[in-house]
């Protein structure tokens, strides 16, 4: 792509304004009948940036948890092979520059300026029915990502969707590798409200010939993902058939060490930074997409996919703050992911108490039934609102269904106390306080919430 020197060069902070000043699917709730979900309005936006996403292969991850943590985990084995590989991930935690990366680096203010002053540029020579339609905020950050991509030239980018997969922004790439991860019920007013309906969603990533690895448990979203690599003549791999994991010690605590098989090689003692069952299926994920590119790319080796996924730390995937008491942060934020999150912090800390959960959702999720599987876990819940997102639940609902679930199960609920708190700063003292010395503290329910506790525990500079 050529770089032509832009007209205007904006600062850093206007550049993020520009960027903020779209419409944005991550805090208002889009139509399905928007004009922005079209793959080939996508497509003629990218050709206003030269078509990267024709030049630069990908791999593409699909899936309703566990595809940020994979992508990021076979991004880190491929910069470890000594690839220039691109990240693009959603959504971001503190900086809009985090959803895009190259080698492990995010754009420099000066480099995100830079890249939206250009943008600005081309999106000015966009034909008038194109622009009429306004730029949304999601392809905006698709556009640079993949200008990033194209000025760092990329080998290769992993890109996760950014919502379902069929009509996502991210659709329009050149797979190499196709992966749809675990399939829950998320996002029902856009995707359908059944795991199947979910499923075709996702799978709608498949791209004909293309290899497809999944590991979706659920027998209807795998029969979903198995008749769309039939019928478009592509090679399917799945968990616990042609792969497979097994935890040698770890889940709870960290690092994990793993034995993880692919059609390619066995790997002995590989170390993960995520804890989990689930991650080990996301690391099989990875390593096993890693084994087959390989193929392609002889640098990729058993010793650089090792030091890849022992490398590869991901925030807000059971994210232990160093603290007195530990705090974990976690970005789940529906049924299925909670289920995970629940069975991972009692094999960590079910012998601690006592036990604290901060609690907050946005007004699209299933907040009864995550209440419903995370408060017997605890010795108290602390339900707040996040700040930062004009979707979030009111704590007063969040405590009225908290008191419904606890009354639901009369006395063994007695022993669990339920406050709430205007703010997550104050839900995060009061925990603090509920805790003391000698517990722990839980954040989740959702990925805003989640983010803003680490913006008051840690530097805002993500590494």
């Amino acid at each position: 792509m050529d770089n032509p020197q832009p007209t205007t060069i904006p600062a850093y902070d206007e550049a993020v304004r520009w960027i903020y000043d779209r419409i944005d699917y991550e805090r208002v709730r889009p139509r399905p009948t928007s004009a922005h979900f079209r793959l080939e309005r996508i497509e003629r936006l990218l050709a206003l940036i030269g078509s990267p996403q024709q030049r630069i292969p990908a791999v593409h991850i699909a899936g309703t948890k566990g595809k940020g943590s994979t992508a990021a985990m076979l991004d880190a084995i491929l910069t470890a092979s000594g690839m220039t590989s691109g990240l693009y991930t959603s959504p971001h935690i503190h900086k809009f520059e985090e959803r895009m990366r190259v080698g492990g680096r995010m754009p420099s203010p000066d480099e995100l300026t830079s890249l939206v002053a250009e943008l600005q540029d081309r999106l000015a020579d966009a034909p008038a029915d194109l622009a009429a339609e306004g730029v949304t905020y999601f392809e905006v950050a698709t556009l640079l990502a993949w200008m990033f991509f194209d000025r760092l030239r990329a080998e290769i980018v992993v890109l996760e969707t950014g919502l379902g997969g069929r009509l996502d922004c991210t659709n329009v790439c050149c797979p190499l590798l196709t992966i749809i991860t675990n399939i829950g019920l998320d996002h029902t007013h856009i995707l359908g409200n059944t795991i199947d309906k979910i499923a075709a969603e996702k799978a709608g990533i498949i791209k004909e010939g293309v290899p497809v690895l999944t590991w979706a448990s659920q027998e209807e979203a795998a029969e979903v993902i198995a008749e769309t690599a039939f019928r478009l003549g592509c090679d399917l791999l799945t968990g616990d058939r042609e792969m497979s994991v097994h935890i040698e010690s770890g889940s709870g605590s960290l690092p994990q060490r793993l034995t993880i098989s692919t059609p390619v090689r066995n790997h002995l003692d590989v170390r993960v930074n995520l804890a989990g069952d689930h991650q080990a299926r996301n690391a099989a994920l990875a390593i096993t997409a890693a084994d087959l590119l390989s193929r392609s790319w002889p640098r990729i080796t058993a010793p650089s996919i090792a030091e890849g996924i022992a490398a590869t730390h991901w925030p807000l995937r059971f994210e232990i703050i160093s603290e007195t008491p530990p705090i974990v942060l976690d970005a789940a934020h529906n049924p299925d992911s909670i289920a995970a999150l629940a069975n991972t912090f009692r094999q960590r800390f079910g012998h601690v108490r006592p036990r604290v959960l901060v609690f907050g959702s946005s007004t699209d999720k299933d907040a009864a039934r995550m209440l419903d599987l995370l408060w017997p876990e605890f010795d108290a819940v602390v339900v707040t609102e996040f700040q930062t997102n004009p979707r979030a639940t009111s704590r007063q609902k969040l405590l009225l269904l908290a008191q419904e679930k606890m009354s639901a199960d009369g006395a063994d609920a007695a022993s669990t106390s339920l406050c709430d708190a205007a703010t997550p700063r104050e839900a995060l003292a009061e925990a603090r306080s509920l805790a003391g010395h000698d517990g722990v503290i839980c954040v989740a329910g959702s990925i805003f919430l989640s983010a803003e506790v680490r913006e008051l525990l840690v530097d805002q500079d993500i590494r």
